[in-house]
């Protein structure tokens, strides 16, 4: 049972002085530590102060910047962080195992950071071929080498510009090493192997063939329930070199998947009549057979080119769009649209360039120049053909001809990216930009996926008709339009990157590698 002291008792009275005596030593020996740790610290400070400030993160308090984290590490947090959770999450969506050396690419990947799963978009793309190698193992090689012997032959004889309006490609890749085609395919011959070196070593032997220009060439829908049947019926006479009569908009509407429906809610409608690109392309060779290619853009289910990035996504290559690092904060910029570019578009015939995007943007400006600032700042000469005038289209525009500093971008909240021929390839850049970016665009590139509407960036329709409501949304809730902002700009600046791009391209040419493969076996096998 407890001990009862008696009131006044000396027990109490000594029990109390031992009491405060411990306390007293105590605290005597704390204060010593205390003293003597700092003479320590002062002693030593250099060395754990210098470690310190090298590894301290600053903890946003932004409440844009907090919720942009949160979001990007909520994907990077959600990939796989072994080599069997990646087999086994790749081969739960692909209903098949990934391919030889994938092993090879799950450790590039982690060392250079990148996502390990969400790569849909690789597999849709390549669903129809292995669909097609289930019955007809040799189909997807046959493909290339009739490719490849049909760019040689245009190329032979040719040189310089001459081969590059070719627009095609053949590369092999024979243990690691890159053996380039000898003619240049491509306006981008130069900069493919600086990003096939990363990971070249790695890869099977293969040869893909490759689209240098911006438009997609396969017009090919593998979703039309008879596509199957005509997936291997070679009809073209000269494939990608299909040039229908200008303007196109009568020849797209008769190929199937090539009448764009809205997106919107409620009732569909026809978008085609507002896209420049089916409407009058600037550029015509196309093949309306199945082939495996690999392109920059695409719409589907119009196309079925293989999707890659190109060299408008590779910071590192001369072609792609660069911005200076942003210096201006988001309070102090300037709250209007911003736009500068050239009249790209498509072959203006008349007057059908009213109803392309780059000037239905500029007529869209003069009702609202309160919310925009936007310029055409140069006339692409060669699209104007038939009835045509280019003074007056001059005049009414006022294209002057005066190109302004990229960089101006910079000032201003909101950037609209916008097509033009095809894609605009802007989009990365202004991501990063530290301005809202606003998007129209009917095309398809590779990251589609994990760039995502209302939440790295704000859509547009193709006929821009929202534009005004949507930049009038922007300036009303500051701080949504300057999440969405952030999270672009976040997202962008930590997984858009060039090693990123080499991860996606090295496991699209492992999938294209292993299709390659069967008819090699198949060949073996044969003999």
């Amino acid at each position: 049972m407890p001990r009862i002291w008696p009131r006044g008792s000396s027990a109490l009275r000594s029990w109390r002085y031992q009491l405060l005596a411990m306390i007293a030593v105590a605290g005597c020996v704390l204060l010593l530590r205390a003293l003597f740790s700092s003479t320590h610290m002062t002693v030593d400070n250099s060395i754990p102060t210098l470690h310190l400030v090298d590894d301290f993160i600053p903890v946003p308090t932004d409440p844009a910047v907090v919720l942009a984290q949160s979001s990007l590490d909520g994907v990077l947090k959600r990939q796989s962080t072994t080599l069997a959770q990646a087999v086994a999450r790749y081969s739960l969506k692909a209903g098949r195992p990934p391919p030889p050396n994938f092993d090879g690419w799950f450790e590039f990947a982690r060392k250079k950071q990148c996502l390990i799963d969400d790569y849909d978009q690789i597999q849709r793309d390549f669903e129809p071929f292995y669909q097609l190698a289930a019955d007809q193992p040799g189909y997807f090689q046959a493909m290339i080498d009739k490719g490849q012997a049909q760019i040689l032959q245009e190329a032979f004889g040719l040189k310089g510009k001459q081969q590059e309006a070719i627009g095609l490609t053949a590369i092999r890749i024979i243990n690691g090493k890159i053996l380039l085609p000898p003619y240049r395919g491509t306006t981008y011959s130069s900069d493919l192997p600086r990003a096939l070196r990363n990971f070249a070593p790695f890869l099977p032997d293969l040869q893909f063939l490759l689209n240098g220009r911006d438009e997609p060439r396969v017009i090919f829908n593998y979703r039309e329930l008879s596509a199957r049947e005509h997936a291997t019926n070679l009809t073209d006479e000269k494939p990608f070199h299909l040039s229908p009569p200008y303007p196109t908009a009568d020849f797209f509407k008769n190929q199937s998947g090539c009448d764009l429906l809205s997106k919107g809610m409620g009732f569909m409608s026809d978008e085609s009549a507002n896209v420049a690109f089916l409407r009058s392309s600037s550029s015509s060779d196309f093949t309306t057979n199945l082939w495996p290619i690999l392109s920059m853009t695409k719409i589907s289910p119009c196309f079925s080119d293989i999707l890659f990035p190109g060299q408008y996504h590779y910071y590192l290559s001369r072609w792609s769009s660069k911005l200076r690092k942003n210096d201006i904060a988001w309070a102090d910029k300037k709250p209007l649209l911003y736009w500068r570019g050239a009249s790209n578009g498509g072959r203006i015939i008349g007057e059908n360039y009213r109803l392309f995007p780059r000037f239905r943007l500029i007529d869209l400006a003069r009702k609202h120049a309160e919310l925009m600032d936007v310029k055409m700042t140069t006339f692409v000469a060669g699209h104007c053909k038939e009835g045509c005038d280019r003074e007056r289209i001059v005049a009414e525009y006022n294209i002057t001809g005066k190109v302004d500093s990229k960089n101006d971008v910079l000032q201003y909240k909101y950037a609209l990216d916008v097509d033009g021929n095809t894609f605009s390839g802007r989009f990365l850049s202004l991501l990063k930009s530290g301005s809202l970016v606003f998007k129209s665009t009917v095309f398809e590139e590779y990251f589609n996926d994990w760039l995502r509407p209302y939440e790295h960036y704000i859509p547009v329709k193709p006929d821009l008709s929202d534009l005004a409501q949507m930049v009038e949304w922007a300036i009303k809730h500051d701080d949504e339009a300057r999440r969405i902002q952030e999270t672009g700009r976040l997202f962008g600046e930590r997984v858009m990157t060039d090693s990123q791009n080499d991860c996606y391209l090295s496991l699209v040419l492992l999938e294209w590698a292993r299709l390659q493969s069967y008819g090699t076996k198949n060949a073996t096998a044969q003999t």
